[in-house]
């Protein structure tokens, strides 16, 4: 009984142990916004991932209507500008959570970017497609950053 227990508890260290390594690995952040106007850019905040030898950050976001206006779904990307002075490349789940004015949650959207060591103002997209009875709905926007390293 004592070997089967040492047996478990070495495979579950085996299998556990590179979990819990990679898991400091990643950096969730978000931040709230209003439903911007179609193609006008918008500084984010708080979408930033550094420490004392770099900074990555997603800057700014801008709404851009693909469909006809009063089309039913809404096809629409959000542009995000980011930046990354760091020497490695930094991934990104981007995550677009609508929201309507009592902040429940009524649709959400997400893609995953790679952030290009040294890039500058490098733009990337989360694509939408959504009923127009719930695009009238929406109110706010909940942007998460989940930063993979």
């Amino acid at each position: 009984m004592r070997v089967i227990r040492s047996v478990f508890s070495a495979f579950l260290l085996l299998l556990l142990g590179p979990l819990l390594l990679f898991a400091a690995l990643m950096l969730h952040t978000e931040t709230r916004i209003p439903i911007p106007s179609d193609a006008e850019p918008v500084a984010l905040e708080r979408l930033v991932y550094k420490s004392r030898r770099f900074e990555a950050a997603v800057t700014s976001v801008r709404l851009e209507q693909v469909s006809a206006e009063g089309a039913d779904p809404l096809i629409a990307r959000w542009v995000f500008t980011g930046s990354n002075n760091d020497g490695q490349v930094h991934r990104l789940e981007m995550q677009i959570r609508l929201l309507d004015d009592t902040g429940k949650q009524i649709s959400w959207f997400v893609a995953k970017h790679p952030l290009a060591a040294g890039a500058r103002e490098q733009v990337f997209s989360v694509p939408m497609k959504v009923k127009a009875d719930l695009w009238k709905k929406a109110a706010k926007v909940r942007i998460f950053a989940d930063w993979i390293t």
